[in-house]
């Protein structure tokens, strides 16, 4: 890791991973969870069942159930 002097004394911490050799090197594609209705009935107990994968790559995508026109 690298630390990078900010203005007023503050710092900046960039990952290598990123920025090393020159090359930007993209993040892990991020997941995508597709929950049933009956999954997503309670948004925060959701969100909480799937948080160990989401916080592996920093950030997630939750597609809701499609709105029934019935």
């Amino acid at each position: 890791m690298r630390v990078l002097a900010g203005e007023n004394g503050g710092c900046r911490k960039m990952l290598d991973i990123y920025y090393g050799q020159g090359e930007f090197v993209p993040p892990p594609e991020a997941p995508v969870f597709e929950p049933t209705w009956d999954e997503f009935k309670d948004p925060v107990a959701y969100i909480e069942k799937i948080r160990d994968v989401a916080e592996k790559t920093g950030i997630c995508k939750i597609r809701p159930p499609p709105v029934s026109t019935q």
